[in-house]
């Protein structure tokens, strides 16, 4: 995980950010910022594609105050032009939320006034000590050796499970739906796994809260989701339709052909090296081949990277140890990936014995529960 993709994490996308619209009086922002002198700090409505400034201050003594008429919701207080350095709050009529941190670690102030507000501040602090712990276990896996890759996969897989269980949970017990809305943002790029929950999730609040137009953006985005998602199962291969075979060359400069492993359950894996999405999802791959290989289970890689050297060193790094990994160096015009119509990654086919598609996109806990449908326990004696 690099830090674009820490910075991209913790401060929310705007892209998703909506609320709901009863104009109200009377609200108020008193905020304590230390080493923040001289700092322009604008309250933003974020319920526009492009944020709207609705009031600019500037700190002063390490403090700052806004008083205005808007919206009930959740907004955001940028500090300085980088959008980086925001913290968001939900206000609702006649509050007085009380801010204070630092401006060398914003990301650790306190709030008070609104329980809303608190509970996103709750939200960014756990979740930054979950994800730090995150972090340093996919940084370790990436580097370690062989000999230890087992042992640190299985940290880091611990360690994602129990982030994204962590963020469920807020997102379940949270009474205020738009702070639940907002929360699903923390699945980060964790998100395209849990799609199904996200629909889930949003379906239920816009339910309950049809009004909000903060869970009406994101309903709407969800659509779009799953429309796509639609779309993209019924494209490439169609399911229960035999697999077209793939000859590519190796590693090491075999060549390898994916009707070969007929007679196996086969992942068709679709990825790259510039991939994140697809290098965070390899340690559960890599789980899941240790763990039925042996019964059958076989992966066959196609990698999308236009560059040799990359795509060799992101094996070795991922601990990728299966034998079939194929790649022409076409990138997106990769003869395979234009045979199988794909437009996104990871992409993936699941495959049974005789070369069928049996499923399609399969990622995460999703195809963990697959592979245990197809792989039963034996009974015990």
């Amino acid at each position: 995980m690099h830090s674009s993709f820490k910075k991209t994490f913790f401060v929310i996308a705007t892209l998703f950010l909506m609320s709901s619209c009863k104009h109200f009086n009377g609200y108020k922002i008193d905020g304590t910022i230390k080493n923040g002198d001289g700092i322009k700090v604008c309250l933003e409505d974020i319920t526009t594609e492009t944020p709207t400034v609705l009031d600019t201050v500037t700190i002063h003594n390490s403090a700052f105050k806004f008083k205005n008429y808007s919206s009930k919701g959740i907004y955001r207080l940028r500090f300085g032009d980088d959008a980086t350095r925001s913290i968001f709050l939900y206000i609702a009529p006649n509050d007085h939320i009380v801010l204070e941190g630092d401006f060398k670690q914003l990301e650790d102030y306190t709030v008070k006034g609104n329980k809303g507000s608190v509970s996103i501040q709750q939200l960014v602090s756990i979740s930054k000590a979950r994800f730090t712990l995150l972090d340093s276990a996919y940084s370790k896996l990436r580097a370690a050796t062989p000999e230890k890759k087992d042992s640190l996969q299985k940290i880091f897989m611990s360690e994602k499970n129990a982030y994204v269980g962590f963020v469920k949970d807020f997102i379940n017990k949270e009474k205020n739906v738009d702070v639940a809305c907002f929360a699903l943002n923390y699945f980060g790029p964790m998100m395209q796994d849990e799609i199904p929950y996200l629909v889930e999730v949003i379906d239920r609040l816009h339910k309950s809260a049809p009004d909000s137009k903060y869970i009406e953006g994101w309903y709407k985005q969800m659509q779009q989701y799953r429309d796509a998602i639609v779309k993209e199962n019924e494209g490439g291969v169609a399911l229960n339709a035999q697999a077209p075979n793939i000859i590519l060359q190796s590693p090491s400069g075999d060549s390898i052909q994916l009707k070969n492993l007929q007679g196996n359950y086969v992942l068709l894996d679709f990825w790259a090296s510039w991939c994140n999405p697809c290098r965070m999802e390899n340690p559960n791959v890599v789980a899941l081949y240790k763990k039925y290989h042996d019964r059958g289970f076989e992966v066959f890689s196609v990698s999308l990277d236009a560059n040799a050297d990359q795509w060799k060193k992101a094996i070795a790094k991922d601990g990728l140890i299966w034998k079939n990994h194929g790649c022409d160096f076409g990138g997106w015009n990769s003869a395979s990936a234009q045979q199988y119509h794909i437009e996104s990654i990871p992409s993936t086919y699941l495959l049974d014995k005789t070369g069928k598609v049996i499923a399609k996109n399969l990622r995460g806990e999703a195809l963990a529960a697959k592979l245990a449908e197809l792989f039963p326990q034996p009974a015990i004696q």
